[in-house]
């Protein structure tokens, strides 16, 4: 005869407590004493008791899974900003006894990519314009919140956001601020509602005074034809000496690094012949480069936790809708000076 099984029943009686009482020591949904956890534990361990996710799954029509869409470049490393967010997605999945299922294939590139997971909800990174995942979660009715807004914008949908506008302003404002007129902006993909809403903050910040926006270069990253790191470093190579600026706004640390690692093989020296700015702030990248980077800190690991806080309270209420914007902060470091 087979060993049987030991069940959920078996380990409560053992352990002189309630089915509920053993369930929260595994899915931690609600806190149990130090004492009697260990004693839960204990008891499982002895009838080599093992939860099934699959069954409790069934027995309460959830998966307890979040998944996070997180397409990354194809060289497969993660930038400080994607780490920091999925930290700020994992801590507050875990404390609600979610698992956190990431997925980092680029289905916005190919649509048969997209997959239907086995979980309760989505939090989903970079929208593009006229995204069409957003109505596919919509029919499928499974919860979704982006990580940067919809376009176009639409009442009905979750996401947390920087304000992208405002970001693309104040960097203007800080450049115009020390002499530069002439800058190359090596901004997101042009499908990407970030790339629009941080060039219409640029171009306001000139207007506002009164400077004309064609005295900034604008390309786009191509994510099919190279890295972002490659980006920067192509970008610089293939323009330096060509186009007329002063100054380089990159979309990344990591496009950031490329126009460094440029200017350092021609010769330029930063930030004396070229200031140079980033969107994002990997606070370690940006304090070892030379020089120190001067950075946008979008507070990646707060917008991370706030997606996941949105998620779950759709997941138990799908009615719900939170639309939430946070500031992000210019941080000047040494890779910008003021043009004599």
């Amino acid at each position: 005869m087979g060993q049987t099984v030991a069940t959920i029943d078996d380990v409560a009686k053992k352990a002189g407590v309630s089915k509920g009482t053993v369930s929260s020591v595994f899915s931690k949904k609600r806190p149990i004493s130090r004492q009697v956890t260990e004693r839960v534990l204990e008891v499982a361990k002895d009838l080599g008791y093992f939860p099934n996710h699959v069954a409790r799954s069934l027995a309460i029509k959830k998966t307890m899974i979040a998944g996070l869409k997180m397409p990354v470049s194809k060289d497969s490393n993660m930038s400080g900003f994607e780490i920091q967010m999925i930290n700020g997605v994992m801590k507050e999945c875990s404390r609600n006894g979610y698992r956190l299922l990431l997925d980092t294939l680029p289905e916005h590139d190919d649509p048969t990519q997209f997959s239907i997971d086995p979980v309760d909800g989505v939090i989903m990174l970079n929208p593009r314009k006229q995204d069409p995942r957003i109505e596919r979660y919509k029919q499928m009715g499974i919860p979704l919140v982006l990580v940067g807004r919809p376009d176009p914008m639409d009442d009905t949908v979750c996401y947390v956001d920087n304000n992208n506008r405002d970001l693309g302003f104040k960097v203007g404002e800080y450049l115009l601020g020390i002499g530069h007129r002439d800058i190359l902006f090596l901004n997101a993909a042009s499908d990407m509602t970030v790339a629009y809403d941080r060039e219409s903050g640029l171009a306001e910040s000139f207007a506002a005074q009164g400077i004309p926006f064609d005295t900034v270069q604008v390309l786009h990253y191509r994510q099919y034809r190279y890295n972002a790191a490659e980006y920067g470093y192509r970008s610089i190579l293939e323009t330096f000496g060509k186009l007329p600026y002063t100054a380089v706004i990159a979309d990344t640390d990591r496009v950031a690094l490329g126009v460094l690692r440029a200017a350092r093989e021609l010769n330029i020296d930063v930030p004396e012949r070229m200031s140079v700015i980033a969107l994002s702030n990997d606070a370690t990248v940006a304090q070892e480069t030379t020089p120190r980077l001067t950075a946008v800190d979008q507070s990646a690991e707060f917008l991370g936790a706030e997606a996941a806080n949105i998620l779950i309270e759709k997941m138990n209420d799908s009615s719900i809708v939170h639309q939430r914007v946070i500031e992000a902060k210019l941080v000047i470091r040494e890779s910008c000076s003021r043009l004599s």
